[in-house]
């Protein structure tokens, strides 16, 4: 019997990743850390789902090599190491070989995207919640991010929401994160 209901949860996930795989993200906002952030639609926000931050490529490097290595040097930066922030992942490094406009820092899935978001901006690092704590970082204060969103309401969130993160995570390698 079990392996019945485990043949149809596996037909069931491929599923899933079809359609995960078929997913965009949608712009919500761009936004720079040494601005009031009042263009942040907070509103347009609350919802489930999963969001994309990415950062604007400064155009100070050629090559996607130098990029990383100037900003993984600076978000590791002793200051902000062990403060429950994620870092970055060698292998999703790997994944990229050019330098593009926009560059994908981390996916995250939230029941309350805008709760969440909220959490990654203006989080303090004294806090021992996970998030990326981006005003925190003073060091990052002239970069400009961009926020997109995939918005999905959905009875069985727990379960399907994991298989759809970990499809895009795979396909878009953001370079910070826990996974």
């Amino acid at each position: 019997m079990i392996g019945i209901v485990d043949t149809e949860i596996t037909k069931q996930l491929d599923l899933i990743k079809t359609f995960a795989n078929e997913l965009h993200f949608k712009e919500i906002c761009q936004f720079e850390l040494n601005e009031k952030l009042e263009n942040i639609p907070w509103n347009n926000l609350m919802h489930s789902g999963l969001y994309l931050i990415e950062v604007r490529n400064n155009e100070n490097f050629e090559l996607f090599e130098e990029w990383v290595n100037d900003f993984k040097f600076r978000w590791e930066d002793k200051s902000y190491l062990k403060k429950f922030t994620p870092n970055f992942k060698l292998k999703r490094i790997k994944a990229h070989n050019e330098l593009k406009e926009w560059i994908p820092l981390y996916i995250g899935k939230s029941k309350n995207i805008k709760t969440r978001l909220h959490g990654h901006i203006y989080k303090e690092l004294g806090k021992t919640t996970f998030a990326m704590k981006l005003l925190a970082r003073e060091n990052m204060k002239q970069e400009t991010f961009r926020i997109s969103v995939i918005n999905l309401q959905l009875t069985n969130y727990d379960a399907i929401i994991p298989v759809i993160e970990n499809q895009l995570r795979n396909k878009i390698n953001p370079l910070i994160g826990k996974q």
